[in-house]
């Protein structure tokens, strides 16, 4: 049960009906478990959870699109009771995304002939609790009929085989503020609303470990790492071309002892990348309000959300920042921002009133990742880091 990572992704898409899906009807639903205080890889998998809202929040900003950021489970909410909830009682469009990534310990029964090479996730129990494991294979049939029109499930955990289990599945060197007017929308249009088909990969063959530093996984870095490449223009945008880079790059980095593998099956065609019809230019949008992100904080978010409410003229929402600091904030709070890689940290410390000032005035914000906070023994926030996309 040692993780280091194994990661699957499932893709499945649905009834575009010819046309492309149109961003303001577009709803991205998360899905996030991650085995945050597990003493072993605790700190790896804290960083793949904000790794991941910080890049899938730069997809929405781009794209114009919403997500639900309710659903992130880390520590002792990443239970067998919470994932079996929130996966089985999702509603969703036709036009919808689906993204469910578990970050933790995992294990392959050796008995199991069925599930193939699907591990199951061992969430935050320890191998006595095997009871409460819960397989991959559970989340993909759950999320299966769903409407949804693509549908993508990432797990990051071992795939080791053990008898005592009983059957029942280039952004880390970039220090700036991520920026969305970089970023090639065409490319991220082609590649999350344009695709129809099924995909399913796995980070490591049936009886392997996967890798991981602190800082995150080695497969999840190296996916990251293919769709930054895309969103600058780089990549190829489709998922066959991103698998295989992701591929490429996890044998590079762990000397070839983890080789991914995959299938594809892309409008009716195996073991191909794209689709034989050519989609409809894209219709440019209105881009949205700025988002933010605040993952387990929804009253900070929702102060953070009427300071960038462009409904609001600049001298409304400057007269809000007194009341938002007084409300939730120690006086001297400090506000830091780091740059797209969660680490590298942009400018000097500020204090919250001055910076939700700025902000207020800001033309140029687009979202907000709160990514960490502190809180004194008031109960008040002293200490906040932030992302900005601009």
């Amino acid at each position: 049960m040692k993780k280091i990572l194994y990661t699957i992704a499932f893709l499945s898409v649905f009834g575009i009906q010819g046309r492309m899906a149109k961003a303001d009807n577009v709803k991205i639903h998360a899905i996030v478990f991650c085995n945050t205080e597990d003493e072993k890889i605790g700190e790896s998998c804290k960083n793949d959870q904000e790794q991941f809202v910080e890049e899938l929040g730069n997809i929405e900003t781009a794209l114009g699109c919403e997500v639900d950021w309710l659903n992130v489970y880390t520590g002792e909410e990443c239970s067998k009771t919470n994932l079996e909830k929130v996966v089985s009682g999702l509603q969703c469009g036709a036009n919808d995304i689906i993204f469910f990534y578990y970050s933790g310990h995992g294990v392959h029964a050796k008995a199991d002939p069925v599930d193939g090479w699907l591990p199951q996730m061992c969430l935050k129990y320890k191998s006595y609790d095997q009871d409460k494991f819960v397989p991959v294979t559970y989340v993909r049939d759950q999320i299966a009929p769903k409407p949804a029109r693509l549908k993508i499930i990432l797990t990051d955990c071992c795939n080791n085989e053990a008898e005592w289990v009983s059957v029942k599945g280039l952004i880390f060197s970039d220090g700036r503020a991520p920026n969305t007017s970089e970023m090639n929308i065409a490319k991220l249009k082609k590649l999350f609303y344009e695709s129809r088909g099924t995909i399913i990969a796995t980070s490591s063959k049936r009886g392997q470990t996967s890798g991981c530093y602190s800082r995150g996984g080695i497969f999840s870095m190296a996916f990251w790492d293919e769709i930054y490449r895309i969103e600058q223009g780089d990549g190829t945008p489709d998922w066959k071309s991103v698998l295989e880079a992701t591929k490429r790059k996890t044998l590079q980095d762990t000397n070839n002892l983890q080789e991914p593998v995959y299938t594809i099956e892309i409008n009716g065609t195996t073991n191909t990348s794209t689709g034989t019809t050519q989609p409809a230019p894209p219709t440019p949008v209105t881009q949205p309000s700025p988002v933010v992100i605040a993952v387990g904080e929804k009253e900070l978010g929702e102060a953070f959300k009427k300071i960038v409410n462009p409904s609001n003229s600049r001298n409304e929402r400057l007269k809000m920042v007194g009341g938002i600091v007084q409300r939730l904030f120690d006086t001297n709070a400090k506000v830091v921002i780091v740059g797209r890689n969660l680490k590298t940290i942009i400018g000097e410390p500020m204090n919250i009133s001055k910076y939700l000032e700025e902000l207020a005035l800001s033309k140029t914000v687009k979202g907000i990742n709160i990514v960490r906070t502190n809180k004194n023994s008031a109960g008040k926030y002293d200490y906040i880091t932030i992302s900005e996309i601009r």
